[in-house]
């Protein structure tokens, strides 16, 4: 997920494995629209991830609603912010922590 709101999926077979010398790999693009990338993390179809913005907005949403999308995409809009908004914290809600 970035901090202007875009998320997507991908398979975790889409990124290999580098050495020592590797230089790193690209996960997403990053762009103008989309900025830097503020969280990464394994998820599950039936959990949910919460966003929350520097303007102290918080959102909740399923994981099963983002698209799958390829390695070096940029992926799509999750949150919608504002223009002086950016997104500062996800976390990744589990399907037992939902129930809760």
């Amino acid at each position: 997920l970035s901090e202007k709101g875009y998320g997507k999926r991908t398979s975790s077979y889409e990124y290999r494995t580098t050495g020592r010398g590797g230089k790193g790999i690209t996960a997403m693009a990053i762009t103008k629209k989309n900025g830097k990338i503020v969280a990464s993390f394994p998820v599950e179809e039936a959990d949910q991830i919460m966003l929350v913005t520097n303007g102290g907005k918080l959102i909740r949403t399923p994981v099963a609603g983002i698209r799958i999308a390829g390695r070096s995409t940029q992926g799509v809009i999750v949150f919608d912010t504002a223009d002086d908004e950016k997104v500062v914290s996800v976390e990744r809600l589990s399907e037992d922590e939902g129930a809760e």
